[in-house]
């Protein structure tokens, strides 16, 4: 199989790896070991591998990592010829790898590559993100949010937390942390109040304040956490959650979601709200966070979220 290689040598893992396996991978994969790099630096890169007609790209690094390579990706390549993609898990975070993983690293990946054996795959549609009515150019990933989780993942970015929380359990200890933040007096009531969020999707538009709204394009989390239900069977498209502000049995939703269960009396909750979409417009002010990276808001406070390009993820 011809393939290459996206390799962040930032990354956790990476880091306590050294150099050795940098060095094997390049001396194999030559034009096609890609350093990571800036968005802008990612997308020349990625736009030799086009030129060059490399059908599948390894990305070797967390998920900010993926972010930025998928980034590129769609912005290079044909929208009917988009590479096989395989992810190396190497990140601080990994949401992305648990989901849809090559399942090996290094060179126990690399050469299972290079056997070109038929392998498994599942296809996922990435978030788009973008701001209308401004120039900055979209970005793809596949978990985000904003008003609380936004605030939350603040948190969880502390260099206390990135110390010593699992890294894996970073959306977890991010919806846990904000439970944790009610038991106390002083941020209680800054935290329940939300922010201002519209909502337009399919013909359906809300104002309220959101105590915390989440999108994904993946199937699966760490740990069994799954805070998404679908309230139209059969539905298609991506999955996203709305907490209104001041909601009712916080606590008691918090615990159901963390364990993957979404019981009849939440679906049924106004204050919760779970489905899929294809195209929505978020009207806040509040940073988006997109796979760990924070975007502030433009001066139109204008997101659109999109179902992106379906990229096919390869599993040894």
């Amino acid at each position: 199989m011809r393939f290459a290689l996206i390799h962040n040598a930032r990354s956790r893992k990476n880091r306590r790896s050294g150099s050795v396996f940098a060095a094997e991978a390049k001396a194999i994969l030559g034009e096609n070991f890609v350093p990571s790099d800036s968005r802008e630096g990612m997308t020349e890169h990625v736009r030799h591998l086009c030129a060059r007609d490399v059908r599948t790209i390894v990305i070797d690094g967390g998920d900010g990592t993926v972010s930025t390579a998928l980034t590129a990706i769609a912005r290079v390549y044909p929208a009917d010829r988009l590479p096989d993609i395989a992810v190396l898990a190497s990140g601080n975070t990994n949401l992305i790898a648990n989901d849809v993983g090559f399942g090996l690293r290094g060179m126990e990946a690399i050469r299972r590559l290079q056997q070109g054996a038929a392998m498994r795959s599942s296809i996922r549609t990435p978030v788009r993100l973008s701001w209308p009515e401004t120039d900055r150019i979209p970005v793809l990933g596949l978990f985000g949010g904003c008003t609380g989780y936004a605030r939350a993942v603040r948190i969880a970015h502390s260099p206390t937390v990135v110390r010593f929380a699992p890294h894996d359990l970073a959306v977890g200890f991010t919806l846990l942390s904000t439970v944790v933040s009610l038991m106390f007096r002083k941020s209680r009531e800054s935290w329940l109040s939300g922010e201002p969020l519209r909502v337009e999707t399919s013909g359906h538009a809300y104002d309220g304040d959101s105590f915390m709204f989440l999108v994904t394009g993946l199937s699966r989390l760490s740990r069994g956490i799954w805070p998404f239900w679908d309230a139209e069977p059969n539905v298609e498209g991506l999955r996203y959650l709305d907490v209104g502000a001041h909601p009712e049995n916080l606590s008691r939703a918090t615990a159901a979601l963390l364990c993957g269960r979404a019981p009849r009396w939440l679906r049924r909750h106004p204050d919760y709200v779970s489905g899929r979409t294809d195209d929505m417009m978020l009207t806040t002010k509040s940073d988006f966070v997109l796979d760990g990276e924070v975007f502030a808001p433009s001066e139109h406070e204008k997101i659109r979220l999109e179902r992106g390009p379906a990229f096919r993820f390869l599993h040894a």
